[in-house]
C-alpha cells in the first residue's frame, strides 16, 4: 500500500480483517459461526439429492479435476474454488440458508463454503477457518449494510456482490497474502461480481448460483492476486467502482463499513431460517400458523386474506402478482407470498415437504391463494422482514396476526437445539442420515480440529 496517500476503503477493510486474531474473538462469535456452519452444511447436504444438486455435482465431476477440497455428497476432492462453487449452490439453492436482514445478504452460503474449501485444501486448522469466517462475515455484511435494500431495488443480488469481496478476504486471510496482494485480491474481485435478480420474477432457477459463484470468484481473485495480478484499490468508492456503478451514485454512509469492525460483531444478527423459502416470507408463515393453531382459523372458513408487506420486499414476493398466485414450479413457490400463506393456513406446516409443485397445484391451495391480496404498509421496515396477515372469515369476523420482526438475531435468537432439529431434518432423507451426529459434533467442535480432513471425509461420505 502507498503510504504517501490516504488508504482506500478496500485497503482499510483489509487492515481491519487482517488484524483479527482467533484468541481475541468473543465466545458468542465463535459459537455463532459454528451454528451457522452447521446450519449451512445441513442445508447443503440436504440439497445434494435434489435436481439442482445432482446437476451441479455432475458438472464438477465432468471437469475431471483433482484437488484438496471436499464437495458435499461427492466422493472426490476438487480444487478449492470448484468446491466452494458447488457447496455454495447447494447451500443457497433451497433458499433455506440464513440472512442478515439489515444488509439483505445471505452470508453463510458464501462464507462457509469459501472458508472450508480453502482451509481444507491448505491444511489449515479449524480455528484458522473460524477466524477467516469471522473476517468474511463482517466484511460481507458491512459492505452491504450502508446500501440497505438498494442493490435489490436496482435489480442486483446483494449476496452475489458483497459475497465476492468477502470471499476474497477469506481466501486472502487463509492464504496469508501480504497487504498489497490482499488489497489487489479485493480489487480483482470487483471483476467477478454479478447476480441479476430478473431470475425471481421470471421464475428461473439461476439465483441458486449466486452464493456459490461469489465464493468461487473471491477465491479465484485471491489466487490471481497471489500471482501478481493487480486490482483497483478504489474498487468501492471510485468513479466506476461498486457504489457508483451499482447504486448509480447514490450517497451512502460508508462509515458503517469500518466503524466498529472487530468490536461490534454484525454477524451475531445473522438469522437462520426455519422455513425453506425467501426470508421475507418467514414472518408471514409464522403469522399464518398462529392464526390456524392459536386462533382456530380454518382454510375452509376463509373468505379473504389481506397481507401487509414492507415496500422493499414487493419485488421478491409479490411481483408479478398473477405468477405469485400460480407458481410454475417448486422454486417459484419459495418466492410466493400467497403460496406461503395458503400452505401454512391450510396444512399448518411449511417445510421441505410442503414447498412442492404438487402442493401449489392442489385445488384447495390454489383456491386459497386466489383469495390473498397484499398492500404496502409504509410503517414497515424491510430490514425487520415483518409479517402481517389478516383473514376475513365467511361469517364476517376478522382475525389478524402481526409479527414485527423475524427471529434469529441476537435479540431473538434461534436456539442451537432448533438448528440441530433442522440439521437432522435436512439429513434424514439422505444417505448421510447415519452420519448426522458425527457431522454435527465435528462442526460444533471445529475449534478443536487440527485440520479439516475429518470433516471433509464426513461430507464426502468416505468410510
Amino acid at each position: 500500500m502507498d503510504n504517501q496517500r490516504p488508504a482506500t476503503l478496500s485497503e482499510s477493510l483489509w487492515r481491519r480483517a487482517s488484524a483479527l486474531r482467533y484468541d481475541a474473538l468473543p465466545a458468542p462469535v465463535v459459537d455463532k459461526i459454528k451454528d451457522l456452519a452447521l446450519d449451512t452444511l445441513g442445508v447443503a447436504l440436504g440439497s445434494a439429492r435434489l435436481d439442482f444438486g445432482v446437476a451441479t455435482r455432475a458438472l464438477v465431476r465432468s471437469w475431471e479435476s483433482a484437488g484438496g477440497a471436499s464437495v458435499c455428497g461427492e466422493p472426490l476432492r476438487v480444487p478449492a474454488h470448484a468446491a466452494a462453487l458447488v457447496n455454495g449452490v447447494l447451500a443457497h439453492g433451497q433458499d433455506f440458508d440464513d440472512t442478515h436482514t439489515e444488509s439483505v445478504t445471505h452470508p453463510s452460503a458464501c462464507i462457509v463454503p469459501a472458508a472450508l474449501a480453502v482451509a481444507e485444501s491448505r491444511g489449515a486448522s479449524g480455528r484458522d477457518a473460524i477466524l477467516a469466517m469471522a473476517a468474511g462475515f463482517e466484511s460481507m455484511i458491512r459492505l452491504a449494510l450502508p446500501a440497505r435494500n438498494r442493490f435489490h431495488l436496482r435489480g442486483f443480488h446483494t449476496t452475489s456482490i458483497a459475497g465476492t469481496f468477502a470471499a476474497a478476504v477469506v481466501a486472502s486471510k487463509l492464504g496469508a497474502l501480504d497487504d498489497a496482494a490482499a488489497a489487489n485480491a479485493i480489487g480483482v474481485a470487483g471483476s467477478f461480481t454479478s447476480g441479476l435478480l430478473e431470475c425471481v420474477p421470471a421464475g428461473a432457477g439461476s439465483k441458486r448460483l449466486h452464493a456459490g459463484w461469489a465464493a468461487m470468484g473471491g477465491i479465484m481473485a485471491a489466487d490471481f492476486a497471489g500471482r501478481g495480478l493487480t486490482g483497483p484499490a478504489t474498487v468501492f468508492e471510485g468513479r466506476l467502482g461498486v457504489f457508483h456503478s451499482f447504486l448509480r451514485g447514490e450517497s451512502i454512509a460508508v462509515t458503517e463499513i469500518l466503524d466498529g469492525f472487530g468490536v461490534d460483531w454484525t454477524l451475531l444478527d445473522t438469522r437462520p431460517k426455519l422455513y425453506p423459502c425467501c426470508h421475507y416470507l418467514q414472518s408471514f408463515i409464522d403469522c399464518a400458523r398462529r392464526l390456524r393453531d392459536e386462533r382456530g382459523v380454518r382454510a375452509a372458513d376463509v373468505a379473504a386474506v389481506r397481507c401487509r408487506v414492507a415496500e422493499g420486499s414487493v419485488n421478491m414476493i409479490c411481483t408479478p402478482w398473477a405468477a405469485k398466485q400460480a407458481p410454475r414450479d417448486a422454486y417459484e413457490a419459495k418466492f410466493s407470498l400467497p403460496f406461503a400463506v395458503a400452505i401454512a393456513l391450510h396444512d399448518g406446516r411449511a417445510g421441505t415437504s410442503e414447498f412442492t409443485l404438487d402442493n401449489a397445484r392442489r385445488p384447495e391451495i390454489a383456491a386459497l391463494m386466489a383469495r390473498v391480496t397484499h398492500e404496502v404498509d409504509p410503517a414497515f421496515s424491510v430490514k425487520d422482514m415483518p409479517g402481517d396477515v389478516e383473514v376475513v372469515l365467511a361469517d364476517g369476523r376478522t382475525e389478524r396476526c402481526v409479527q414485527p420482526r423475524v427471529r434469529g438475531d441476537r435479540g431473538a435468537p434461534v436456539s442451537r437445539a432448533e438448528l440441530l432439529d433442522k440439521f437432522h431434518d435436512n439429513l434424514r432423507p439422505t444417505p448421510f442420515s447415519h452420519r448426522a451426529d458425527a457431522i454435527a459434533a465435528t462442526v460444533l467442535g471445529l475449534d478443536t480440529q487440527r485440520d479439516l480432513d475429518a470433516l471433509g471425509a464426513l461430507l464426502r461420505g468416505a468410510e
